[in-house]
């Protein structure tokens, strides 16, 4: 995903393990906008597990972030970000 243009509110997370999955799940399910996570042409809600596990752990994801305070929810997921 290098070189590629986020979009305004956006930023690339990693995972090394499905427990980080989890957690970072666990952080957002809390925030009340609406996040996709997307990787390549795929994007799934990023508020579910399934949805993310069904992306490649092990290459970087995009999380679009549509409403709400996106630089507290940045800092609120910030050991995931890349």
């Amino acid at each position: 995903m290098a070189g590629e243009i986020l979009t305004a509110n956006a930023v690339r997370v990693g995972f090394a393990t499905v427990n980080e999955i989890q957690e970072f799940v666990q952080l957002i399910k809390e925030y009340k906008g609406d996040l996709d996570m997307a990787q390549g042409r795929m994007t799934v809600d990023a508020k579910s597990i399934l949805g993310i596990c069904s992306l490649n752990m092990h290459d970087e994801m995009e999380l679009q972030v549509h409403s709400g305070e996106f630089e507290k929810l940045k800092s609120k997921i910030r050991k995931f970000i890349k």
